[in-house]
C-alpha cells in the first residue's frame, strides 16, 4: 500500500510561513514538515514546534541559496554541473544546519530535502550523502526523491530542469543505503491566480496512480 506524506517546506524561513505550518500542524493536515535552520527565525519558531514531534515527520530543509553566506540559485546550479563547486563550503554548511536541528531537538532529522531542491544537485548530492552515512552510520533516514511529472502542473521547464539537475541521484542514494522516497508532486508556479487546487490533485493522482 502506498502512503502519502504532505509536508510543507520552509519552516523557519519567515514568522508567517511558521506560523501558517503550525495552524496546519494543529488541524492535523500535515504529516511532515523541513526546517530551514540557519536563518534568524529558526530558534524561536523550533521551540513551537516541539510538541508536535510525535505528529509528523521533522526534517532538515537544507539550504544554501537564502543566508549570510548563500549563493543565488543559477550560480549554484552552473557550478554543480560544471564541477565548480567548493566542496568543503558545501560541507560546512550541511554540517552546520544538521547541528542546529540536533542542537534544539536534541536528535537527527527524520529526513533530508532540499531548499529549492539543491540536495539532488550534482557534486551537492555527493557530499550530503557521505555526510549523513558519515554522521549517521547505523541509523535509517530518507531523502526527497525529486523527480517530477510533466504534466499536471504549470512548470513543465522547471520539472525538465529538475531532472536534468537529478539525474542519477536515487541510484547515488542507492549505493549509500539510504532511502528516497519514490514520487514527487509538490511542483507549481505558486502564482496568485493558479488553481492550486486542481495542481494539487492532479499531483495526488499521479502519485497514487504511478508504478
Amino acid at each position: 500500500m502506498k502512503s502519502i506524506v504532505l509536508c510543507a517546506d520552509d519552516f523557519g524561513l519567515s514568522a508567517p510561513i511558521s506560523e501558517g505550518i503550525l495552524a496546519l500542524l494543529e488541524v492535523q493536515r500535515l504529516s511532515a514538515v523541513s526546517c530551514m535552520t540557519c536563518l534568524a527565525d529558526w530558534k524561536e519558531q523550533a521551540k513551537n514546534l516541539h510538541k508536535f514531534k510525535n505528529q509528523a515527520a521533522i526534517g532538515l530543509h537544507f539550504n544554501l541559496t537564502e543566508s549570510d553566506s548563500a549563493q543565488p540559485l543559477g550560480r549554484l546550479m552552473l557550478n554543480s554541473l560544471t564541477g565548480k563547486l567548493d566542496l568543503n563550503w558545501v560541507r560546512d554548511q550541511i554540517n552546520r544546519q544538521l547541528d542546529d536541528f540536533e542542537d534544539q531537538f536534541g536528535y537527527r532529522p527524520e529526513y533530508v530535502d532540499g531548499h529549492q531542491h539543491v540536495h539532488i544537485f550534482p557534486g551537492i548530492r555527493s557530499v550530503l550523502l557521505a555526510t549523513l552515512k558519515q554522521r549517521y552510520p547505523n541509523e535509517t533516514l530518507w531523502l526527497r526523491g525529486v523527480k517530477p511529472a510533466f504534466s499536471g502542473h504549470d512548470s513543465f521547464a522547471k520539472a525538465v530542469a529538475l531532472r536534468v539537475m537529478g539525474f542519477g541521484f536515487s541510484s547515488q542514494a542507492k549505493k549509500a543505503s539510504l532511502s528516497v522516497s519514490r514520487h514527487f508532486a509538490g511542483l507549481y508556479s505558486l502564482k496568485a491566480d493558479a488553481d492550486f487546487q486542481v495542481f494539487f490533485m492532479a499531483g495526488l493522482i499521479t502519485c497514487l496512480t504511478e508504478v
